[in-house]
């Protein structure tokens, strides 16, 4: 029994003698020491003490040790995890819970030593250290988690009523429709065109007339005695209008699977509703009636080139209605940048100057707001210009009240601000001959009354901020503003030494290239937003500024970065958010009052290079680079959260180049079999119209029309995105002219329907979608 005994003493033996029989390793390391190898102390100071070195407690490969200096743990109920917790704990301040290893940014405390064996925290104060998951990192509330709609619109449009009742007006009004606006407004009130609840008649009303009494105190004989220019022929005005334009162009229009081969010449025009008039069955038949639902209202122009930009002209009432467009060649104006070979960058340097024009033209209003098919458009006037491409224009959007004018008057459509090629920025007034006369007006303007010339860069976009202020920015990541009233008045006073506008702020805001800037108008002017090349999207209140030559840092808000700059950038009035559109094809919305956070409304079939909105209603028509034209309503997502979203494709381009040459087969060798692949077969079968259409060595644009309304699911589907297959996300390359390159309403609440889109083949689709 002794012998048993002594064999068990050897296993009796006290448990901090106890080591573990596994071999230690070091742990593995996934970084990099730069200071591995010299000698260099632990301190924090060359003199001072160095810090202890604490391993972690959970790690496995550490021996158990008992110091026998340390005093032994603390009872079981310390230790506890349970609901309880003592009334010391639970009044101890914040810093007591933080752990000794953590360092504090800013402290002023010597760096503690760090003990084995401090008291645990209980579960209630990690509880408290996490928050409240209403709350977001910003200590702001967040209607996303357990808030109620309520909530979400007080965060929306705000807490006051001015600011709660017109978002309640605009979604009573235009709430029920889904991608599409509506002529007049029902019994109840649904539909129709209406402007902006947030900014009412009183202010338009002062607005139209103080707003531009400096132009009636002198500003107007300014422009007529600054802004020179000379009247042109056909012929000699030629060479400003599209050079490089084709003479015709073949299009594939009408219903689907009967469509029929069109031709349209240059600076010509085509009923969109010929291409749907059902043919004869025979030469004696009747033609047969047409649906209600098939007819067309609009015109298809043919202006030869890319169109750069295109926009509606504001403030003009009555039957006449003029579209501003202007176009450029696909690749560089000068033979080194079409070869590439250009000795600067033209994005970034002023580029020389070259022949371009803005074309106007004319189209005709029904009496009940619909396009008059029986006027065919006729191209009133061509400004025309030596200061290189119009990369940008924009008409003044502020309302104006234009007097009475005579039979023998010229009619005034009012100031145009431009960007061109050269990197100056002009504002021109601009205006067109009375409607009897029936020949086309060309005019080469030689000065602008209004010039500016940001030294050392080029300016890259503009806006209004008022009838008197325009804002521009520039490639350096600089924004100005400009007081065109003082420019005038200082070129009056015989000041030729500056002939460039000095701005009221130029100030840097990004840095780097400015894509785009708008302002918050017409219910907070005051509210700019930028974006620019970094991937940031800044709001800034212009009221805050310090001084001249800065914006005050206070008065700006970034948005979260994006991955690529973001050039579409648009202010949706009625829903009171700015709208952008990022890299995955979706539409982004930035809420006002919630500038960080960003909340997604839709999403599209490819890239969006142009997004359309109105005054006059919520709806937005986005113009993709895959031929996409997609009109979607913002206000309903944005007043209710979980409604269904809705997209309704307006039309689809596509365009075929004019030679097709046979793919080479890459790595196959005489004695190789190249396998094809059979199961391969084309979902649709084309039709002999368009079987003869494509054997033709001319280019050919394909126009399909008449999609049902999609209900878009943003997340977790299989139509979520359509840019994947089999687990890859993929990016579809386009030809560049079947881009939609340019979309713009009409701001005119009696043609608030009409909206135009122009595309980069040189087509320009004019009609009127409202219901």
């Amino acid at each position: 029994m002794s012998s048993r005994q002594n064999s068990i003493v050897p296993w009796a033996m006290d448990a901090s003698n106890r080591k573990s029989g596994r071999r230690r390793q070091p742990s593995k390391k996934y970084t990099v020491d730069a200071f591995e190898g010299l000698d260099i102390g632990d301190g924090i100071t060359g003199d001072g003490p160095s810090l202890p070195i604490e391993t972690p407690d959970d790690d496995e490969d550490d021996d158990f040790r008992v110091d026998p200096n340390v005093s032994p743990e603390p009872p079981d109920d310390d230790l506890s995890i349970d609901g309880g917790a003592e009334e010391d704990e639970e009044n101890q301040p914040y810093n007591d819970l933080v752990s000794d290893g953590e360092s504090i940014v800013g402290s002023e405390i010597d760096a503690p030593t760090m003990v084995r064996g401090f008291k645990r925290v209980k579960v209630d104060e990690i509880a408290k250290m996490k928050g409240d998951p209403r709350f977001n990192p910003r200590g702001l509330l967040e209607p996303a988690a357990r808030g109620s709609k309520e909530l979400q619109r007080l965060f929306f449009f705000g807490p006051a009523k001015d600011d709660q009742m017109p978002a309640l007006k605009s979604h009573y009004k235009w709430g029920a429709e889904l991608t599409i606006p509506s002529h007049d407004a029902n019994a109840s009130g649904f539909g129709g065109f209406q402007t902006s609840y947030f900014h009412g008649d009183a202010a338009m009303k002062t607005e139209s007339e103080e707003g531009w009494d400096w132009y009636h105190k002198g500003g107007k004989n300014s422009f007529a005695k600054h802004q020179q220019s000379i009247s042109l022929s056909s012929q000699k005005a030629r060479p400003y209008i599209s050079p490089a334009a084709l003479g015709t162009c073949k299009l594939l229009m009408g219903p689907y699977k009967r469509q029929s081969v069109l031709e349209l010449d240059l600076h010509t025009s085509l009923d969109l509703n010929d291409p749907w008039v059902p043919k004869p069955t025979s030469a004696d038949a009747p033609p047969p009636s047409q649906d209600a639902k098939s007819r067309r209202n609009g015109w298809m122009l043919n202006l030869g080139e890319k169109v750069q930009h295109l926009e509606w002209v504001p403030n003009i009432q009555g039957s006449r209605q003029f579209l501003a467009v202007t176009t450029s060649p696909l690749i560089g104006s000068t033979p080194e940048e079409q070869e590439f070979n250009a000795p600067y960058a033209p994005a970034f340097a002023p580029r020389p100057p070259t022949k371009s024009s803005i074309q106007i033209w004319e189209f005709r209003a029904a009496p009940d707001g619909r396009i008059d098919s029986a006027c065919t458009p006729m191209l009133r006037k061509v400004i025309c210009s030596e200061w290189g491409d119009v990369k940008l224009f924009n008409w003044c959007p502020m309302p104006r009240n234009f007097p009475t004018q005579r039979a023998s008057e010229k009619r005034n459509l009012g100031l145009l601000a431009g960007i061109w090629a050269d990197g100056a920025l002009r504002v021109l007034e601009v205006f067109v001959e009375d409607p009897e006369v029936a020949e086309t007006e060309y005019d080469l303007i030689r000065t602008a009354a209004f010039t500016a010339q940001p030294p050392n860069t080029i300016c890259t976009c503009l806006t209004w901020l008022s009838s008197n202020s325009i804002i521009a920015g520039c490639a350096n990541g600089c924004v100005g503003v400009w007081n065109i009233p003082t420019a005038l008045q200082s070129r009056s006073m015989g000041d030729e030494r500056a002939p460039t506008a000095e701005p009221v702020m130029f100030s840097p805001i990004s840095p780097t290239y400015i894509l785009n800037v708008t302002t918050c108008y017409p219910s907070r002017p005051n509210i700019m937003i930028t974006s620019s090349m970094s991937g940031h999207i800044q709001m800034t209140d212009l009221m805050e500024m310090t001084s001249k030559a800065t914006m005050s840092p206070a008065a700006t808000v970034r948005a979260s970065r994006s991955r690529v700059g973001r050039c579409v950038l648009v202010w949706h009035e009625f829903a009171q958010v700015v709208l952008t559109v990022d890299d995955n094809f979706t539409l982004i919305a930035f809420p006002i009052r919630r500038f960080f956070r960003q909340i997604s409304f839709t999403r599209y079939k490819s890239s969006v290079a142009c997004l359309a909105y109105s005054p006059v209603h919520p709806f937005v028509m986005a113009g993709c680079v895959g031929g996409e034209a997609i009109s979607n309503n913002p206000l309903r997502r944005a007043y209710e959260n979980k409604v269904p979203i809705w997209n309704q494709t307006w039309f689809t381009h596509e365009w075929r180049q004019s030679k097709i040459e046979e793919p080479a087969t890459v790595g196959a060798s005489d004695g190789d079999e190249v396998m094809a692949d059979e199961a391969a077969e084309p979902e649709e079968q084309a039709t002999s119209t368009e079987k003869e259409a494509l054997s033709t060595p001319q280019e050919i644009s394909r126009i399909l029309e008449g999609f049902k309304c999609k209900e878009i699911k943003l997340f977790n589907t299989e139509d979520a995105f359509t840019h994947r297959e089999n687990g890859a996300v993929y990016s579809t390359v386009y030809d560049l002219k079947t881009t939609i390159s340019s979309m713009a309403w009409n701001p005119n609440i009696h043609v608030g329907g009409w909206i135009a889109a122009g595309i980069a083949n040189g087509l320009v689709r004019v009609e009127d979608v409202a219901s």
